[in-house]
């Protein structure tokens, strides 16, 4: 069998074949399930907690740690370099400046109109306000978790990004050797 069939269908197994009608992935073990569903259950804690305790969205918080963090940036690198929806960005922003927690002005001489956005003194203030908890709810989360294990998890997490473009590639890749399908 190629490495390719081994891959798609996982490792044959002497014992007992599996037929096209018994395989099935097992979700507790599939790493993408597992991402997926850590990630959706950390969003909508945060969610909740940002809405309930200082009346912001979960993006709201991300612009002010992001511009708190960076400095002054323009919306392009606050979408870009924070991994953010550019359309949800621009809402947010236009929410915030409201609020009179951020500003925006524009950047002379600009070709592309770019603006330049800034926490206020206000926004500063909300975004210290929030700091303790969201290291105390951080530290709530990795509870026991080593700093070695903390940073292990960071690393696998980065070379898992970094693999996503390979997923739909027609290459020979080295098996893994873990198969997340269930077993018989």
């Amino acid at each position: 069998m190629s490495k390719r069939m081994e891959l798609q269908q996982g490792p044959v197994r002497s014992a007992t074949k599996r037929t096209a009608s018994d395989q099935a992935i097992d979700f507790q073990r599939y790493v993408p399930t597992v991402v997926s569903r850590l990630s959706m259950k950390l969003r909508a804690s945060a969610k909740a907690y940002f809405q309930e305790q200082y009346d912001v969205t979960l993006l709201d918080w991300r612009i002010l740690s992001f511009l708190a963090s960076n400095g002054p940036a323009s919306a392009y690198d606050i979408w870009t370099l924070g991994s953010l929806d550019k359309a949800a960005v621009s809402r947010a922003l236009k929410s915030l400046d409201g609020r009179g927690l951020i500003g925006i002005r524009d950047v002379p001489n600009s070709a592309r109109r770019r603006t330049l956005v800034t926490l206020s003194k206000a926004g500063r203030q909300l975004h210290d306000r929030m700091f303790d908890d969201i290291l105390i709810r951080h530290e709530r989360l990795v509870g026991e978790l080593s700093r070695q294990q903390i940073e292990t998890f960071i690393k696998t997490a980065e070379y898992l990004e970094t693999r996503i473009s390979q997923m739909d590639k027609d290459s020979e890749l080295p098996p893994s050797g873990y198969n997340p399908a269930k077993s018989p």
